[in-house]
């Protein structure tokens, strides 16, 4: 009896691995800029999770635990950090025929509120805008060179709760992002203060490439799904059996008098 008990473990072990998978979500999968005759040396994607409808089972545990946290249902998201772990892996290629530089940066959106840096900037020449959710950091790459790197799960992870501050708790978003919160969200969202796994998860990845000469991105968003929640087929899935995300961009308020 003892040997069958391992083996059925050993076998949902296997099951829970399979089930968790990561998977790649389509899409355009590169940006490039700075082609020869041409001045455009930006380019931006916007790459959102194809995630199904929201069960009648999971719209009474959210209500029961919105309940529970004593705050209305809709302030409860549906996909909350923990239910997924994202990666952005990527690759930039040098056409050029010189050594030149690169960044990338990567901000997005929740199911409520998406972040844009530049609506911090009230006035140009006093205000300093603020970093994104991700990346921003110069890379030098050689003439003809490759280079490539990955926007980890945990940083994705953070970005996430980087988002809920800046937004939801309206935290300077300078604080926010340049503090760790991995474990401590510290995200006060009235009337109550959230735990990590109420916190919502970034649904929306808005990715920005900038070089000084002509360069390609290449890029692809990994997903492991731990709720079962990612439709099967992806962004091949039937139009209405997955969430058409509309977060509102994120305007902080006018500061005081």
């Amino acid at each position: 009896m003892r040997a069958i008990t391992i083996v059925l473990a050993s076998s949902l072990c296997v099951f829970a691995a399979c089930a968790e998978d990561p998977q790649y979500v389509p899409g355009p999968s590169s940006i490039e800029v700075g082609i020869a005759g041409s001045d455009v040396f930006t380019g931006t994607v916007t790459i959102d999770l194809p995630v199904e409808l929201e069960t009648m089972e999971d719209a009474i545990e959210r209500g029961l635990r919105a309940a529970e946290l004593g705050v209305g249902a809709d302030q409860l998201a549906y996909v909350r950090v923990g239910d997924f772990d994202v990666s952005i892996e990527w690759t930039i290629k040098n056409l050029a025929g010189s050594e030149g530089e690169a960044r990338i940066s990567v901000n997005g959106g929740n199911q409520f509120w998406y972040y844009v840096p530049t609506e911090f900037v009230i006035d140009p020449e006093e205000d300093e805008e603020p970093p994104p959710l991700m990346g921003d950091i110069p890379l030098r790459i050689a003439d003809n060179a490759t280079l490539t790197g990955v926007f980890r799960e945990d940083q994705v992870r953070e970005a996430s709760i980087d988002l809920e501050q800046i937004t939801r708790a309206m935290i300077n978003p300078f604080n926010a992002v340049l503090t760790v919160n991995e474990e401590d969200p510290g995200v006060t969202i009235p009337p109550v203060l959230m735990s990590m796994t109420d916190l919502s998860q970034m649904v929306r990845f808005d990715i920005v490439f900038e070089a000084d000469r002509h360069m390609v991105l290449e890029y692809g968003l990994r997903v492991r799904d731990h709720r079962g929640i990612l439709h099967d087929e992806l962004l091949s899935a039937p139009a209405g059996e997955f969430v058409v995300w509309a977060p509102a961009m994120f305007v902080p308020p006018p500061p005081p008098p």
